[in-house]
């Protein structure tokens, strides 16, 4: 029997085909890449937007070649994954913990309803005339799409502020969180929450709330007892037992809030810093646990992991020189700009251009590394 994967990045196809005895593919076209097409697995195209059509051929696949279950680790394929595991009764993420952690908006409900956050927030639905939001009180707002992601169309809105949103689109608006934003990796097993690593932000782009890199350091204080518990409690609330969890949160001095919770692995590749990092893969794992396996989480210190996400400046690209021998501790390195491209400001993850992941024993060593490589990139532009 065989395991359906989603919408998979090629690191994602790897991992599970080296774990899972047979991988079909269903993906979307504009996701499918040169080397999926070459792969030795089934690969079949649907578009997830359109569900019918896709349950439909996620159902003639099984009739074909019976499918034990259903995974995806993307965003967008997290429900339709649940979904289809539901409609053909086979081993999949829950249907309930993907839904509300899809949807900010329930997400943040289903907090509220716990007394896990005090962040006041309500729904703001434009139409086509009425795309205009302004901040009527005294205190900074954060207005996000209910199903967004990677940071596009996210926007601060200071007091007094009038910002601009998309048409017909619905939107939750938060009072803005103060404190130092982190996010953490958790792995799951039969309602036991095992915290992996927690990940330190550096934010920027043109809003300030784009992900520009990610660290994580074993040997950093972490999260207090009481913390981890809320991290726990959380976990609980959105339903999640078994399997990967990605939460975003904010510290400051002892208190914790929740930013956003989601039943995957963090995006950014921070899956290949905790790997790296502690050895645990959570990518296999979970394949693993849906096809019945039995898990444990065991972590090894391996010290620190990075990954800086290039930001040139706006301009177009004139030449750019990649350094020609790539060090032992450089784990993946991308550059998606080529001489004529042209770079614009950064406003979310999309207009990221690549990026690159060190290693090494030690934060100190670990910073100088990851600076030293990205210094011998050289990319000019002209405005």
């Amino acid at each position: 029997m065989s395991l359906l994967l989603l919408g998979p990045t090629d690191d994602y196809l790897h991992k599970v085909m080296a774990v899972a005895p047979s991988v079909i593919v269903l993906t979307e076209t504009n996701r499918l890449t040169p080397w999926q097409r070459m792969a030795p697995c089934e690969i079949h195209l649907a578009d997830f937007d359109d569900l019918p059509g896709l349950l439909f051929r996620a159902i003639a696949i099984d009739a074909s070649t019976p499918l034990r279950a259903v995974l995806s680790f993307t965003e967008l394929g997290t429900v339709p994954a649940a979904i289809i595991g539901r409609v053909l009764d086979i081993a999949a993420p829950s249907l309930n913990v993907s839904l509300v952690s899809r949807n900010k908006l329930l997400t943040r409900e289903a907090l509220r309803r716990h007394g896990l956050t005090k962040v006041a927030f309500f729904e703001r639905r434009t139409s086509a005339s009425d795309t205009r939001l302004h901040n009527e009180g005294d205190g900074t707002l954060v207005v996000k799409p209910v199903d967004g992601t990677g940071s596009r169309d996210v926007q601060r809105v200071e007091p007094g502020a009038t910002v601009t949103l998309a048409a017909n689109r619905r939107y939750i608006v938060e009072t803005w969180v103060p404190g130092e934003e982190f996010s953490c990796e958790t792995f799951s097993i039969n309602g036991v929450h095992h915290l992996l690593a927690v990940t330190e932000k550096r934010l920027g782009g043109v809003s300030g709330l784009v992900e520009l890199g990610h660290l994580v350091d074993p040997e950093s204080p972490g999260l207090s007892e009481n913390q981890r518990d809320y991290i726990d409690r959380c976990l609980d609330v959105i339903g999640l037992t078994d399997g990967p969890g990605h939460l975003e949160f904010k510290v400051d001095g002892e208190a914790i809030e929740i930013i956003e919770c989601h039943n995957r692995p963090g995006g950014d590749r921070i899956w290949n810093l905790v790997e790296i990092a502690t050895g645990f893969d959570m990518i296999t794992a979970h394949a693993r646990l849906l096809l019945g396996e039995t898990m444990q989480v065991t972590l090894a210190r391996r010290g620190c992991a990075a990954i800086g996400y290039f930001d040139f400046p706006a301009g177009t690209i004139q030449s750019i020189h990649l350094p020609e021998n790539s060090a032992e501790y450089i784990h993946w390195l991308e550059m998606n700009l080529a001489p004529g491209d042209r770079i614009e400001d950064m406003t979310d993850s999309f207009h990221r251009h690549g990026g690159i992941i060190v290693s090494a024993p030690n934060r100190h060593l670990l910073e100088e590394r990851l600076n030293l490589e990205i210094d011998h990139i050289q990319v000019i532009a002209a405005p």
